[in-house]
């Protein structure tokens, strides 16, 4: 029996590769539900979902999976997104058109001189230490990289720009190109100076790979029937069961200690996939990895994030399937209505507000601290009025985003590098990996996880 950590898109998708190639498996998972952060939870007959998760790829066979297992469940999906910001509202990620026209002239001049300087400087000279600070200066310039990014940043992560590692701004926020940048801009300005029409933005917003699509219960429904699949070809699922140690024999694993409902029981296995956070999981080894291993694994760390559900009587809510907030307590929100989503009852739509945090803050706990807070913002957007509110729920993500502090790719490749001597364990996901990627690369990872393991047992 191979046992798989974590029932997460990485986890349901190693487990039904694994039963391809004839190994039973065996999915220990903490929460009630599957899916992890891609999954959703029940609430009063509604489905809350950890932020915006939709379904793309341009990999042909997980595209070619998802379909056969889904049918007509899954349905077409065009994804609208705003960041509120000086009083206007921008597409996110930046569009050149919003810069040039929703920011006052002189910002846009003086942000278009600082970006070709940086755009120049490149070429002359990097700077000796390199951070996400310096490569978003590089992408956008200092006026644009001040305005959108530092404070920002700093607020939802808990820490500034320099100190996160350059991949942070590399792999997670487009970058503008200078010659596209003044082809579009040339563009516009004509268009906007000669014919006094509207403006047309398609093409500058964010790309995205592959066609986008939900299911009337949210993408947590896909992890939901691929949990069936695997439990009707007679693999096993225990919810609300923490793995908290596991036995190896130099580089071969043997066993996994997990405790559910307060009793523990060692689960002797023929190998494991991880896909729990990375640093946690390299700490549960007995024997222990070692020093190196133990202070490397403690010097990773991921970001909270608090949720916070709100049942409103109206059919939609916001202006976009999702917005950004600079100055808000919460930093995105989102509008399942957008998504297909069965909302009972008819007329009412659900909206997730995200507040990013550490464990340790008081937002973590105080739920009545978050839900105020949170009310309080929309009301000060006009976005709805108290009396629409006809729930609110709490719920939470301890390990929502791996943060890639300076330094942070020294102390994973170590982890890595101890995990790759093992012969019959894998690890794989945003967690597991301890990157940042999509759900759809994610189930990718578990595939290519159980390949490996599958080759080496």
């Amino acid at each position: 029996m191979i046992i798989i950590l974590g029932a997460g898109c990485a986890g349901l998708c190693a487990a039904r590769r694994l039963q391809t190639r004839g190994h039973k498996v065996l999915l220990i998972e903490a929460e009630d539900h599957v899916g992890g952060l891609a999954g959703g939870i029940r609430i009063q007959g509604n489905i809350y979902e950890y932020g915006p998760h939709v379904f793309h790829t341009t990999d042909p066979q997980i595209l070619a999976d998802v379909k056969e297992l889904m049918g007509a469940d899954l349905i077409p999906y065009h994804r609208t997104i705003q960041i509120k910001f000086l009083g206007n509202y921008f597409q996110f990620p930046l569009s050149i058109s919003d810069v040039i026209f929703k920011l006052p002239l002189s910002t846009v001049l003086r942000a278009a001189l600082s970006f070709v300087l940086r755009a120049v400087e490149v070429w002359i000279c990097r700077p000796k230490i390199e951070t996400a600070e310096t490569v978003l200066q590089r992408y956008y310039g200092d006026v644009l990289y001040k305005i959108f990014f530092k404070d920002y940043i700093q607020r939802v992560w808990g820490i500034a720009p320099a100190e996160f590692s350059p991949s942070f701004a590399r792999e997670r926020i487009p970058r503008f190109n200078i010659l596209e940048v003044a082809e579009k801009a040339w563009a516009l300005l004509s268009r906007h100076l000669g014919s006094g029409h509207a403006v047309r933005t398609e093409g500058y917003v964010e790309k995205v790979a592959g066609d986008l699509y939900t299911t009337r219960q949210g993408f947590s429904l896909i992890t939901q029937k691929m949990a069936d699949r695997i439990t009707a070809g007679g693999g096993k699922i225990l919810l609300q069961t923490k793995a908290v140690l596991i036995r190896r024999e130099g580089q071969r694993v043997t066993g996994v200690r997990a405790v559910q409902e307060g009793k523990e029981n060692m689960l002797d296995c023929e190998a494991v996939i991880n896909t729990l956070p990375i640093n946690e999981i390299a700490l549960a080894f007995t024997p222990g990895l070692g020093v190196e291993v133990e202070e490397q694994a403690r010097k990773l760390r991921f970001r909270a994030i608090v949720f916070i559900g709100i049942k409103v009587r109206r059919t939609r809510i916001l202006r976009a399937s999702f917005m950004y907030f600079r100055e808000h307590s919460f930093n995105r929100i989102t509008d399942l209505s957008y998504f297909g989503f069965k909302i009972e009852p008819q007329g009412s739509t659900l909206l997730v507000a995200e507040i990013a945090c550490d464990p340790a803050d008081r937002l973590w706990t105080d739920e009545a601290m978050v839900k105020e807070a949170v009310v309080a913002d929309l009301l000060r957007e006009d976005i709805l009025t108290r009396d629409e509110i006809e729930e609110m729920h709490v719920f939470r993500a301890q390990h929502a985003h791996p943060m890639y502090t300076l330094g942070y790719e020294r102390a994973l490749s170590v982890l890595l590098e101890e995990f790759g001597k093992f012969h019959n364990f894998e690890t794989a996901g945003r967690q597991g990996r301890f990157q940042y990627i999509n759900t759809h690369v994610a189930m990718k990872m578990g595939y290519e996880a159980a390949d490996r393991l599958a080759d080496k047992i």
